[in-house]
């Protein structure tokens, strides 16, 4: 399986970069801008054609969760009298796994046992109504199909099928894939193999869209065409403000 070039990233961030420059935001508002915006950066790899499976990470892409994340764990570090996150203490749990975010905030502090005991305790189901579903990932998921098999790479664990259960999104994936799923989570590229496996396709069929670095570094190892969401920082191979610009270049 070949990997994502490094030069063509580059690249695709430099034209980015520079179509920003010469487009401000506000010229890119339109459907038809945001088409050809993604369009000319998409086209260095991707072959919208070949396209037969578009994957999406979970947190900041398909929702904003980063109050709702903030406030499970800051609830958590309360109960051992702990002082709520740092901003680059959140950055990293917001992108980790569950057991690696609880090692990072409690390790060498609190006897661990204790704690995932109070994380098995507590009722994440009642923060799950405060999470902000993105505009347009409903539409965007019903024009998929059939033209496309939809799925999900994420470093949740045991709440997304209860996410998606009360979004009513359950019938709009073929697939997910959660870090309990695979041996190595995000940033291995375990979750993007399995679904390839599972939909029986090359890495050039395949779409991925993240928001942060463990999804582009997932992308890169597996050589799947990694589209960044809302994140101008990130190496990809397209830059998308809105998941109804997938759409577009999809020409759905």
């Amino acid at each position: 399986m070949q990997h994502a070039h490094p030069k063509a990233l580059s690249t695709g961030l430099q034209e980015k970069e520079t179509r920003q420059r010469n487009h401000p935001h506000s010229d890119i508002e339109s459907p038809d801008h945001r088409g050809f915006f993604i369009k000319q950066i998409m086209t260095i790899k991707i072959d919208p054609q070949k396209i037969r499976v578009v994957a999406f990470d979970c947190d900041g892409v398909m929702f904003d969760t980063e109050e709702t994340n903030r406030a499970y764990y800051n609830t958590i570090l309360e109960q051992f009298g702990l002082p709520s996150m740092t901003e680059a203490q959140f950055r990293y749990v917001h992108m980790a796994t569950v057991g690696e975010a609880l090692v990072h905030l409690f390790d060498g502090k609190v006897e661990m046992t204790e704690v995932r005991a109070a994380t098995a305790a507590f009722d994440y189901a009642s923060l799950i109504p405060h999470m902000k579903i993105e505009p347009n990932l409903i539409t965007v998921l019903k024009a998929l199909s059939p033209h496309c098999k939809r799925a999900i790479a994420t470093n949740r664990a045991n709440t997304m099928a209860t996410v998606l259960a009360f979004y009513e999104l359950d019938d709009l994936f073929e697939l997910v894939v959660t870090s309990q799923d695979v041996e190595n989570a995000k940033p291995a590229p375990d979750q993007l193999l399995k679904i390839m496996a599972h939909f029986d396709v090359s890495a050039e069929e395949i779409l991925y869209i993240g928001d942060a670095s463990t999804d582009q570094h997932a992308a890169q190892a597996a050589g799947v065409p990694f589209v960044a969401f809302d994140n101008p920082d990130l190496k990809a191979d397209g830059y998308i403000q809105s998941l109804a610009e997938i759409s577009t270049f999809l020409g759905l």
